[in-house]
This record gives C-alpha cells, structure tokens and sequence, in this order.
C-alpha cells in the first residue's frame, strides 16, 4: 500500500510517500502498528491524526487493503 504524508507527518518520515508491504488488508490498528515500526515518533500523531482513502476519512472500523493509497492527515491549523 502507498502512504502519503503531510505536514507534521512529512516532517516526521522525512519523506512525501512510501510504500508499505502487505499481503493482507490490514485494520486501522495494524496499519499504525506497521508505520510505528518504521517510524517510532510517527506515536505522537496517532490519537491526533486522520487516515483517508480516495478523499475519505476512514472510519475506525475500515480494512486498509494491500493496493490501497492511503493518506496520513495530521492536525492542521490556519487562518
């Protein structure tokens, strides 16, 4: 699955994009388990942050599928 990273997030990763392995759809819950093992400070933004796919907010029962391109949202604030 491909993962996209904005503002805090990006900064967090380092990068704008990455793919993530899976051979299974994953819950919300294991799709975080498997982006803290690759990015540990990404914790500080779980209970904050929003998952999208196909510009819809997931919901926290959703299934992630292994070709899905999921966006990581952070909080964000303007004016």
């Amino acid at each position: 699955m491909t993962v996209l990273y904005f503002a805090h997030a990006r900064r967090i990763t380092g990068v704008s994009q990455e793919e993530i392995p899976a051979d299974v759809p994953l819950s919300s819950g294991d799709f975080w388990e498997k982006l803290l093992q690759r990015h540990p400070a990404l914790a500080a933004l779980r209970t904050s942050s929003r998952l999208a796919r196909c510009n819809d907010f997931l919901p926290a029962d959703a299934l992630i599928g292994p070709t899905d391109e999921i966006a990581l949202i952070p909080p964000v604030s303007g004016g």
